[in-house]
């Protein structure tokens, strides 16, 4: 959302949106009301103020009802509010008015992903890939990459993987992924490489700890293993995975 003042959008809103003419005040253009609603639903839903942002969404719907940008945003207070089946129709009236919609496409795929709908996330994520405009590139081929670990295709994975990186180089859960691909093949000089990336843009979780300390293993550096060992227990004694980790030979 712009960063105009609240307020002063708030009272354009309840003004009716009108704009100035010489002799009377006249309803503003109907694209006008409904960005001006679309923006007042978007800051709410930047803020997590749910319950306010549903009123201008359904304002919204009621001047344009083939609003793309409309569903999309209906779709996202949908799932923030817990209610999947409202959400996944949101997403696909809003694909049905606008196929291309990228954020429709990148959404409604990552909602299908955190369903355990994998396949079906496939198709929304490869077409939004493909848009060369769409400012989201890196991110939705990292979310590509990993519903393609889901379904088994590791050349695809990596491929994603690797194109997200190439779009932000700060896209740390893609170098992890890569460094996993890497160490799961056996290349361990490329598995470190991708780490490495990891390590120096995001935090340390069981998971990634445990990389890095099969990787120490694999590279007989006994100082590094120490190190490992030691965050292991020191920051997740309680992880069963860190515990599973240290017990590996």
């Amino acid at each position: 959302m712009s960063r105009m003042p609240w307020m002063l959008l708030c009272l354009a809103l309840l003004g009716g949106c009108v704009t100035e003419s010489t002799n009377q005040r006249e309803p503003a253009p109907r694209g006008e009301q409904l960005k001006a609603h679309l923006d007042l639903a978007r800051g709410y839903l930047e803020r997590r103020d749910w319950n306010r942002a549903r009123d201008p969404l359904q304002r919204a719907l009621d001047i344009d009802p083939r609003s793309a940008d409309a569903h999309v945003l209906m779709a996202v207070l949908h799932q923030a509010q817990d209610e999947p089946e409202h959400a996944e129709a949101s997403y696909r009236q809003a694909l049905r008015y606008d196929p291309q919609h990228s954020m429709a496409l990148n959404n409604y795929g990552s909602f299908l992903y955190s369903q355990g709908r994998y396949e079906e996330a496939l198709e929304p994520m490869r077409k939004v890939v493909r848009d060369t405009s769409y400012r989201g590139r890196a991110q939705a081929h990292e979310n590509l990459g990993l519903a393609e670990l889901k379904v088994g295709n590791v050349e695809r994975a990596q491929a994603a993987f690797e194109r997200a990186l190439s779009f932000n180089t700060v896209q740390p859960r893609s170098a992890l992924e890569l460094a996993f691909l890497a160490f799961e093949r056996g290349d361990i000089a490329d598995a470190g490489r991708y780490y490495d990336i990891y390590r120096q843009r995001a935090r340390q979780t069981p998971r990634s700890l445990c990389l890095g300390l099969r990787l120490a293993r694999a590279t007989g550096d006994a100082d590094q293993r120490a190190s490992y060992e030691i965050a292991l227990r020191n920051m997740f004694p309680d992880s069963a995975e860190a515990r599973r980790c240290m017990q590996e030979n």
